[in-house]
């Protein structure tokens, strides 16, 4: 790694994972002596996601994990922390399946199982967008071309 101030190589002096899963070095430049630290974090894999109007979008954990994090606000019990780790775990499956391309409707089938066992309200919260009346999971567009997001509760027109 090359020094920010003199661009020359610079030592490891102390590493550390933090809580989120990235490391943590302190380095000091062999030139300047000057400190800084880093943050490495492991790539993720080239895992695409199908939406539901079929435009493909590159998997994003952060996002995963903010859409929890809407979901799960004002619960007492969930911690960002759960939120990381289960998604990670998601992914971890995914990978592990060797999952090249996933619909988001399969994504969200995926969260709501772990997030039933988590908490019963952040699971009603994240299926009210996923879910119809009867309760099945709306991964497709609709058929008639509709593609909102919402269901339709008035007639149109």
């Amino acid at each position: 790694m090359q020094c920010p101030v003199c661009h020359n190589d610079s030592n490891v002096v102390d590493s550390r994972t933090t809580a989120d899963g990235s490391v943590r070095r302190r380095r000091v430049c062999s030139s300047c002596k000057r400190r800084f630290t880093t943050y490495e974090r492991v790539g993720s894999p080239n895992l695409k996601v199908v939406k539901r109007n079929d435009k493909t979008e590159p998997f994003s954990s952060d996002k995963l994990v903010a859409a929890l994090e809407r979901v799960s606000r004002h619960r007492p019990k969930i911690r960002t922390g759960d939120l990381v780790r289960m998604v990670r775990s998601i992914e971890a499956e995914l990978v592990d399946n060797r999952t090249k391309t996933i619909r988001s409707g399969q994504i969200a089938a995926l969260v709501l199982g772990k997030l039933r066992e988590l908490d019963s309200v952040a699971y009603d919260r994240f299926a009210a967008n996923y879910m119809d009346e009867a309760g099945r999971l709306r991964t497709e567009p609709a058929p008639d071309g509709d593609d909102d997001a919402q269901l339709n509760f008035f007639d149109k027109g």
